[in-house]
C-alpha cells in the first residue's frame, strides 16, 4: 500500500483549518503531476494529499466552481480503494493457503479473527463502494451543471457538459479531460447517460424560461443596475428551478465515501505495513 507520509502534510495541519496558501500548494503539486505524468498518479501522489484536497473543497464552504477538481480528486480515491480491494483479495488468499499448509512458513502470522473479517468486507463491498462512488460523481456533475447556469464562468457550461457527458454534442467528439470517465462499465455508463438526459431536459426548460423573461429582464435592466438585475435574476432562477438534490446530503455522501477509503487504506497499511512504515517503526524503537 501506499504510504501515508509525505513532507508537505505537516506543514498543512491535516484536517485543521482551512489555509489557502497551502492549498493552492498541495492542489499545484497534484495538477502538476495529472498533467505532466498522468500514468504515474498511483506512484507520486500520496492519498494524504488527495484526502486533503478534497475536503478542502469541500469545507469550510462547498467550492462549487470547483467540482471538476473535486471530481479528479474523487477518481483517484476510487483508484486507491480499487487496489486496496486487490489487496485484501491477494491477502486472504495468502491466509487460506498458509491456515492449511503452517508447515511450508513457521514463522509467517496469520491474520486475526477480526483483521480477516474487515479484509473479507473490503472485497465483498466492492461494488457497493463502487456504486456509492458512481452515484456521487453523477450528482457532482449534475450539481456543477446547475451552478454554471447562474455563475460568472457560465459560458464553460459546454465544455463542462462534454466532459460530464462526451458526445452529448454532434460533430463535437472531444474527449473528456476528466479521470472518472476512463474505465466505465456499461452499466455505469447508463447511469451516466440516463443523468445526461434529465440534465438536457432540464436545460431545455431553463432555456425556454429564459427567453419567456427577456422582456422583463429589459424592464429591469431600464430601472436596475446591472448587478442589482443579476441578483433579481439569480433570485428569480433559484425559485424557479431548486437545486437537484440536498447540497448537505451530497456533502454527507462524499465524507461517507471518503471515511471508507481513507480507513480501509489505513487499516491495510497496519496489517501488511510496507518496507518504508517497518524501518520507520524499526527506528521508533
Amino acid at each position: 500500500m501506499q504510504d501515508f507520509h509525505h513532507p508537505m502534510i505537516p506543514a498543512m495541519g491535516m484536517c485543521t483549518d482551512y489555509i489557502a496558501e497551502g492549498h493552492r500548494a498541495i492542489y499545484d503539486h497534484v495538477s502538476s503531476i495529472l498533467e505532466n505524468e498522468p500514468a504515474s498518479v498511483d506512484a507520486q501522489i500520496p492519498p494524504a494529499l488527495v484526502f486533503y484536497m478534497a475536503r478542502n473543497i469541500l469545507r469550510p464552504t462547498f467550492i462549487l466552481g470547483q467540482i471538476p477538481d473535486l471530481l479528479d480528486c474523487l477518481a483517484m480515491v476510487d483508484t486507491f480503494r480499487k487496489y486496496a480491494v486487490k489487496t485484501s483479495s491477494v491477502a486472504l488468499s495468502w491466509q487460506e493457503y498458509y491456515a492449511k499448509e503452517p508447515s511450508s512458513d513457521p514463522d509467517m502470522t496469520l491474520l486475526t479473527e477480526r483483521e480477516l473479517k474487515k479484509v473479507q468486507d473490503y472485497v465483498t463491498n466492492d461494488e457497493r463502494d463502487r456504486l456509492h462512488y458512481i452515484l456521487v460523481t453523477k450528482n457532482l456533475c449534475l450539481l456543477h451543471v446547475y451552478h454554471l447556469m447562474t455563475a460568472p464562468e457560465s459560458c464553460m457550461l459546454a465544455e463542462h457538459l462534454n466532459d460530464y457527458f462526451p458526445g452529448c454534442f454532434p460533430g463535437h467528439d472531444v474527449p473528456s479531460k476528466l479521470l472518472f470517465q476512463h474505465g466505465l462499465s456499461d452499466s455505469e455508463k447508463q447511469i451516466m447517460e440516463k443523468a445526461y438526459q434529465e440534465c438536457k431536459e432540464w436545460i431545455l426548460d431553463v432555456t425556454q424560461w429564459e427567453e419567456e423573461r427577456e422582456q422583463e429582464r429589459e424592464q429591469l435592466l431600464a430601472t436596475l443596475t446591472a448587478e442589482q438585475a443579476d441578483a433579481a435574476f439569480q433570485q428569480a432562477f433559484r425559485e424557479r428551478f431548486p437545486p437537484p438534490f440536498s447540497q448537505e446530503q451530497l456533502v454527507s455522501d462524499l465524507d461517507k465515501y471518503l471515511h471508507i477509503v481513507e480507513r480501509m487504506i489505513r487499516r491495510l497499511e497496519d496489517y501488511f505495513p510496507s518496507a518504508k512504515v517497518l524501518e520507520r517503526l524499526k527506528r521508533a524503537t
